[in-house]
């Protein structure tokens, strides 16, 4: 069947009534007669084959080292690394778009430079340790190598603002004795950078890099293993189930399929790439416009990195950053994680009501038994990777265990049961799917290197708490305004290491919870992904729709107002995320507020309750907004009276007017 005969199928003919289960969509089919944009090379022939096999033996070696035999820091790092600027040079091409033809003569270089710099200083670890970390010229040249290699991976995969960044942050250590005021230092020389940088495990294979070579490779892995089986299939076939014949039952769909999917992959464009290319047509089919359609898959595939258990790699760093276990972290991040989704999904539902829309056909879709039925079994390794975490395994031992659950569990059935090919496919993504994590990490390991060697990054808490005057909301929006800035330039994760270095610290000072103030940070480095003009998710989603690219990101943006709103919640009301240790009453107050805070921001994103709403309450609805974050009782009741007030009042004036139309 010809490519463009494939694309104009229907959602009824991607079912394959041949399994348990009538009706279930074939995702395979689908994704595979859709091709989603991407700035990597189509490598072919032998190169091609040489990316499979260092891939496969990249995973093997993190498998190795996760389950059997750790390695020591600065073993297991570097050796990361050296597999992953080996990919990436093999992968992304020079300048954005040469996406045909295998690498040339500079990518083999600068390839072969990266792995053997890195690999270098996992060789030589026990000569380096036993002279005390001591550099020989060997060492600083190599040390130099490396650093122009991470840099220039860095630009490849990231572009320009994360390297001049990084440049910036290195350059101050050189220039400290002619800086003015505070900002001033004695200066460092250029063996005393190196060592920091590429000899230490503060610089560049600091905590960020050491995540990466275990936690985030391994859940990426798990996530690739997951996706082979066709747990992602169940995923998206259940929430077809669930919501598909609801007032705009597609975009619902594509709500709770990316965040099922995102809870596991943690990336906001991977997650549009996977599922907008059936739920943004469906959407579009059903009467939504495409910017639109967009959007919905941006928004929801943007709070993947929000929703436990795996979240995205940014958790995992700020559980060593705060020096706690992993599943404490994702345990907070529930509640917010919750109210986030809720106010994209109603804001979703006002909207089909707005526009009077319905759902598809019942007998057009998958049921829930068949379903569960067919793939259900496949969702026991996430069960059992949380039934670990809340064991008080480690994250690690946890991920390793749930990816061998993965294939013993789908081999329980024969339509899911993985193959030696289909295991090798996905040691391939997770290696693949990996290595734009990988070199962020490295090249914010240079601004973290710099934070520490010169100490600026005490001047910069002082200087925020300076500016806000001691006073919280001022702090809060500066931290924002950091946070959002960077996220312009940055992916989440390295947004997330610079706040939680320079930003977090501040606000922790002022009397945050550690978790709430590193929250809060993460929160607003994801925003990213749906923020023009970066925007990264909606733009995937707006090429998927045919759409307009600006159009989809600022209406990504209204749809995702929770996400800048949230976090001003949960600082206010700690107890959403230190529920654990939460009074009741407090809890059962933090929740009441926050599901208000639900109401009004989707009322707001719409305009629209019961019916479209006036200005008044338009206001009203923005009014009880701050009065819930405001920490005095009255405003809190005041809010509420105001809240549930208008959903009553507009409740009974469209029931009255219903009922005058029938009479």
């Amino acid at each position: 069947m010809a490519r463009e005969d494939r694309k104009t199928r229907t959602t009824e003919e991607w079912t394959r009534p041949d399994l348990e289960g009538e009706g279930i969509i074939d995702l395979d089919t689908i994704q595979g007669a859709r091709e989603v944009p991407s700035d990597t090379r189509e490598l072919t022939g032998l190169w091609s084959r040489i990316f499979v096999v260092v891939a496969i033996l990249s995973s093997a070696f993190h498998f190795y080292t996760a389950g059997y035999r750790p390695l020591p820091a600065m073993e297991q790092r570097p050796v990361h690394l050296a597999f992953m600027l080996f990919l990436g040079f093999l992968l992304y091409p020079t300048l954005r778009g040469q996406k045909v033809g295998n690498p040339r003569l500079p990518d083999i270089a600068f390839a072969l430079a990266g792995s053997i710099s890195s690999g270098y200083l996992a060789w030589n670890y026990l000569d380096i340790v036993m002279r005390g970390g001591y550099p020989t010229q060997t060492d600083i040249v190599m040390g130099t190598i490396f650093c122009i290699v991470v840099l220039e991976a860095a630009r490849r995969t990231m572009g320009m603002f994360l390297v001049v960044l990084s440049v910036l942050f290195v350059g101050y250590l050189f220039v400290g004795p002619w800086m003015p005021g505070v900002l001033g230092h004695g200066g460092f020389g250029f063996e005393r950078v190196i060592r920091q940088m590429y000899m230490s495990t503060e610089g560049v294979f600091g905590i960020a890099i050491g995540v990466s070579a275990t936690y985030v490779y391994l859940f990426v892995l798990f996530g690739a293993f997951l996706q082979k089986s066709g747990t992602t299939s169940f995923f998206t076939n259940l929430a077809f189930a669930a919501a598909g014949h609801s007032p705009g039952g597609p975009a619902k769909v594509g709500i709770i399929a990316s965040g099922m999917m995102g809870m596991i992959q943690g990336s906001s464009a991977a997650n549009v790439a996977s599922t907008g290319v059936f739920t943004i047509p469906l959407m579009k089919r059903l009467g939504f416009k495409g910017y639109f359609a967009a959007a919905v898959e941006a928004v929801a595939s943007c709070g993947g990195q929000f929703l436990p258990p795996i979240m995205g790699a940014s958790a995992f760093i700020m559980a060593e950053y705060l020096q706690m276990p992993y599943s404490q972290v994702a345990l907070g991040a529930i509640l917010p994680a919750a109210l986030y989704y809720g106010a994209v999904y109603l804001q979703v539902h006002l909207r089909a009501r707005k526009l009077g829309m319905e759902g598809i056909a019942r007998n057009r879709l998958p049921r829930v038994k068949g379903v569960i039925l067919s793939h259900g079994h496949l969702v026991l390794p996430i069960f059992l990777l949380i039934g670990m975490l809340m064991m008080g395994f480690t994250a690690l031992f946890s991920a390793f265990f749930s990816t061998i659950g993965v294939v013993v569990i789908s081999a329980l059935r024969s339509h899911t049961r993985m193959g030696l090919v289909d295991i090798a496919d996905a040691m391939v993504i997770g290696a693949r799917n990996t290595i734009s994590t990988a070199i962020a990490c490295a090249a914010v390991g240079f601004i973290v290197g710099a934070v520490a060697l010169s100490g600026v990054g005490l001047i910069f808490t002082q200087s925020i708490i300076g500016l806000a005057d001691g006073a919280l909301l001022p702090a809060l929006l500066l931290a924002a305004a950091v946070s959002l800035f960077l996220s312009f330039g940055l992916p989440t994760t390295s947004v997330y290491i610079i706040t939680a270095t320079l930003v977090a610290p501040s606000l922790v000072e002022m009397g945050v919870s550690p978790l709430v103030a590193h929250l809060f940070c993460y929160y607003w480095g994801g925003v990213s992904s749906i923020t023009p003009p970066v925007a990264l998710a909606a733009y995937v989603g707006a090429g998927i729709a045919n759409a307009s690219v600006m159009k989809s990101g600022f209406t990504a943006m209204r749809l995702g107002m929770a996400a800048y709103i949230v976090p001003f919640i949960f600082v206010y009301w700690p107890s959403l995320v230190l529920w654990q240790e939460a009074e009741p009453l407090r809890l059962i107050a933090a929740l009441g507020g926050g599901v208000l805070t639900v109401v009004c921001m989707a009322g707001l994103g719409e305009r629209y309750l019961f019916r479209a709403l006036t200005v008044p309450k338009l206001s009203a609805f923005a009014v009880s907004i701050v009065l819930i974050m405001h920490p005095a009782v009255w405003a809190n009741l005041l809010a509420a009276a105001l809240v549930l007030g208008i959903v009553m009042l507009e409740y009974l004036n469209v029931r009255v007017a219903a009922q005058k139309r029938a009479a």
